[in-house]
């Protein structure tokens, strides 16, 4: 036989007046515990801080300078990093930073290297890696910290230790960073480099091959690029061939040009080490023997032109553009009768003082 299930009376009235009591007690927990929030953590962030060795990406309101301690990793923002103007790196490819780019911005495989200087982070390495991050958009860098170097040619030795733990340095950047280590008096002369500073391959440096390296600093930026772009032009024994222009040719333009020439022959031709040196002594050659001109404007109404004079060679050249077609004729032929009769006038000239010299002459013999 079923049983008849029990009934319930239900006080609607009753279950309405529990319902809004609950509901206020509940309301009053979740102010209460805002309250206390806002008290402990105004800006309302509850989440603790990362510990210093998890780096996390750095926004001006969690980056905090304090945590930049040495042994410690931290995410640090773009804006308050200073590049290593002294470091072994001084020329940057672009194919080596696009390479970093397109990696950098899901994680970054090692940490660069800085130190803590006037409420900044001064980096000892890391000059690709920034420049990767600012072309993919990341604004943070993740920096190992450590104290900082006690001389800025221990700066130098500290962020060329790192880097040859990747790559050597170049011969351009080699000779960039030593002329950059003597302007900035953290060496006094070249014998101090060779004493303190081994070459590119890491072997002592005699002071003659410092000199060497100096004289391809002082060549011009945009010759140094041009030549860091392919091995062929960036070997040290092509570095310092290319360099003698700028020592022999005063014109500092003229030889940027001709130096700019001879890059595009040996990256075309593939010239040898022998072949180089022979171009550049047949462009000083040429260069000794090429006189400059004197120069002088002409203007004659709405026509303009130039006189060129080379003294050494007798030669002038006269130079007149958009002249009227039809006349042309009749001015060359004007030109001619004017220069025949200057020379008749001079060596009319040339034998009345001949004249006067020999009658001079007989009168003082008589």
């Amino acid at each position: 036989m079923a049983m008849t299930p029990p009934k319930f009376k239900v006080d609607p009235t009753a279950a309405m007046k529990r319902l809004q009591q609950s509901a206020n007690a509940a309301a009053t927990d979740r102010f209460a515990l805002a309250s206390q929030v806002m008290q402990t953590q105004p800006t309302g962030l509850t989440v603790s801080p990362p510990a210093i060795d998890e780096p996390k990406h750095a926004t001006s309101s969690t980056f905090d300078i304090s945590r930049c301690v040495p042994g410690s990793i931290v995410s640090v923002p773009l804006h308050l990093i200073d590049l290593n103007e002294l470091g072994p790196r001084q020329i940057y490819q672009s194919t080596e930073i696009d390479k970093i780019a397109a990696t950098i911005t899901e994680a970054q495989d090692d940490a660069a290297h800085g130190y803590v200087k006037d409420g900044r982070v001064k980096l000892i390495d890391g000059g690709t890696r920034v420049r990767a991050a600012k072309v993919s958009g990341v604004d943070h860098l993740d920096v190992k910290f450590e104290v900082e170097p006690e001389s800025t040619l221990a700066l130098y030795l500290r962020a060329r230790s790192y880097n040859d733990q990747r790559s050597q340095p170049t011969a351009i950047d080699h000779a960039i960073s030593l002329r950059k280590l003597i302007e900035s008096g953290a060496v006094p002369n070249n014998r101090v480099i060779a004493e303190k500073i081994p070459d590119p391959n890491g072997r002592p440096m005699s002071e003659s091959q410092v000199s060497m390296y100096m004289r391809i600093s002082r060549m011009p930026d945009r010759v140094l690029q041009r030549m860091s772009e392919t091995p062929s032009t960036a070997a040290f024994t092509i570095l310092y061939a290319v360099s003698e222009l700028f020592e022999k040719i005063p014109d500092r333009g003229q030889a940027e040009d001709t130096a700019l020439s001879i890059i595009d022959d040996i990256r075309q031709k593939d010239l040898s080490k022998q072949q180089v040196i022979g171009l550049v002594r047949s462009k000083l050659e040429g260069t000794k023997h090429r006189e400059r001109s004197s120069q002088q404007s002409l203007t004659i109404g709405s026509y303009e032109g130039v006189v060129k004079i080379f003294a050494k060679r007798g030669h002038l050249e006269l130079s007149m553009k958009n002249l009227p077609p039809d006349q042309l004729p009749e001015l060359q032929r004007a030109l001619i009768t004017r220069v025949e009769d200057f020379f008749k006038e001079q060596q009319a000239k040339s034998t009345s003082s001949a004249l006067e010299t020999e009658k001079e002459d007989s009168s003082q013999t008589l």
